[in-house]
């Protein structure tokens, strides 16, 4: 049988295992330099919900029909908590532009936030747009939300977050099923190629020869694809979170609450714990030098911005922190699939990892096994970059 090796045992890793094992008569290897899940998956707060650009939104609809449908057969620990979305704006511009009544963008003033733009924000899923002054007669569920530097925010209910451990699991125990290896403790030395084309892997120092590699590893996406000479166009943001706990429960549990211009959010997780976390600047982190402990600077400017809005957090205190590494495209739109090198397919997002990890699954295993290249190509290919173009391959060709 065909062998396809992946390099990266994350969400995104498993997913495109099921994919593939239930799909095609080839043998699926996954490879995780540490534990099944440890990484950027385990380090995500899982928010999921129908907001970002076309493209976004209709991978995340592929992910709801998927999840539902996990949630339906399987008996293991499953959840999804809907918690609804506010988006703030603590300036007349930044309410202007989120009212959509100004043409600036939401996130002009977030000087790289990460914070999705204006025009990425939200398509057809109920939205509300919620003036000055207005939050605690439109809302009842916002008694801890201190609104009065609030000049306007964006209300979407369908929004909340996911388990994130719990659905990798899923995916693993769907993909095991259907044949896959998953092999843990198993790091990635080096990708060979002859020429143009993938001839194998080194893992742990001994080469294994495979029909094709997708690389889904997330933060060491970009080392690895340039160690067979391709520069990914693709960036790192950190991604820290503080685990708050309240002495007393609330008796109501937060929304995620986003601020554009500190790119500092809120997000309750049940009636004693409370996420903080940031969208960081874009750059290159060496994964293995990001340790769990956030700079200080960082600490206090998400503390204040918690305490500011939610004085309820004064009295809490952080039981846990840490730091994860997101990865980010110039356009917001993950890259998928098909590169240059033909054998090397690439799962590389711009964040919303757990969000559109179904679909990446579904892309690439269709182009892997039938080449197909599927009704998103175009959006999603390395190709709409300058300087790049694909080798179109699959198992069947």
């Amino acid at each position: 049988m065909p062998k396809i090796a992946i390099i990266g045992g994350g969400i995104a890793g498993a997913s495109i295992a099921y994919h593939l094992s239930k799909r095609g008569s080839c043998s699926v290897d996954v490879y995780e330099r540490g534990e099944l899940l440890s990484e950027t998956t385990s380090r995500s707060a899982a928010v999921f919900g129908h907001y970002g650009n076309a493209t976004e939104v209709k991978m995340k609809r592929y992910g709801a029909e998927l999840y539902n449908k996990f949630f339906l057969e399987s008996d293991r620990e499953l959840s999804f908590n809907l918690t609804g979305r506010l988006l703030c704006s603590t300036t007349k511009e930044g309410a202007d532009a989120l009212s959509g009544t100004d043409d600036v963008d939401a996130d002009e003033s977030s000087a790289g936030s990460g914070v999705p733009e204006k025009e990425r924000l939200i398509l057809d899923d109920p939205v509300t747009y919620i003036a000055r002054g207005e939050l605690k007669k439109r809302m009842a569920t916002v008694p801890y939300l201190d609104d009065s530097e609030i000049m306007g925010c964006l209300y979407q209910p369908n929004v909340g977050f996911l388990e994130p451990i719990g659905m990798g699991r899923e995916f693993v125990y769907r993909a095991k099923k259907h044949g896959t290896q998953f092999h843990e403790s198993s790091e990635v030395n080096e990708i060979v190629k002859n020429g143009g084309e993938i001839e194998g892997l080194t893992v742990n120092g001994d080469f294994k020869e495979v029909d094709g590699v997708v690389c889904a590893a997330g933060p060491w996406n970009i080392p690895m694809a340039r160690s067979i000479g391709i520069e990914l166009p693709a960036t790192h943001t950190l991604a820290p979170i503080l685990m708050m706990e309240v002495p007393n429960p609330m008796k109501v549990v937060p929304p995620l609450f986003q601020n554009i211009e500190s790119g500092v959010y809120v997000i309750g997780r049940d009636n004693k714990t409370v996420y903080v976390g940031s969208y960081g600047d874009r750059g290159e982190y060496d994964p293995r030098e990001i340790n769990d402990k956030i700079p200080v600077e960082l600490r206090e400017k998400m503390l204040k911005f918690a305490t500011k809005f939610f004085p309820i957090l004064k009295e809490a205190k952080v039981a846990k922190e840490w730091v994860g590494i997101r990865s980010g495209v110039s356009d917001g739109v993950p890259i998928v699939g098909w590169t240059e090198v033909k054998g090397f397919s690439i799962a590389a997002f711009d964040s919303s990892g757990i969000q559109l990890s179904p679909a990446v699954g579904d892309i690439i295993s269709k182009q892997i096994l039938y080449g197909d290249q599927t009704e998103l190509y175009e959006n999603v290919s390395i190709t709409r970059f300058e300087g790049h173009t694909d080798t179109k391959w699959s198992l069947n060709k």
